[in-house]
């Protein structure tokens, strides 16, 4: 397993959650948008102060940003993904327009 990988995959998803943009989160932890971006696709690990900031704007405990095991478990995902379908109306649009153009519907 790749730390910087995994980490980076649960920051992202626990910003867009949040519906922060890379640039937010940077301003707010107060690093360059280019870091922060390296920070998520897992091209570099944040200092431990950052990690401390990052746990505080996105307001989880630091220990949740370190839970990577959700990523690879099938039913979670899909029980997350069909929630969102079923709240989100725009969510399911793009979605379906999405599948449609690669080809998967």
């Amino acid at each position: 397993m790749d730390i910087k990988k995994e980490f980076g995959k649960i920051l992202r998803e626990i910003r867009t959650t949040k519906h922060l943009t890379q640039e937010k989160m940077a301003e707010n932890i107060g690093i360059q948008p280019e870091n922060y971006s390296r920070i998520e696709n897992g091209l570099s690990f944040p200092k431990p102060e950052n990690i401390v900031k990052i746990s505080k704007v996105l307001g989880v405990e630091i220990a949740e940003l370190f839970q990577f095991s959700h990523l690879n478990d099938y039913d979670s995902i899909l029980e997350t993904i069909i929630d969102k379908l079923k709240s989100d109306k725009d969510a399911t649009v793009m979605t379906y327009k999405f599948l449609k153009s690669i080809g998967k519907i």
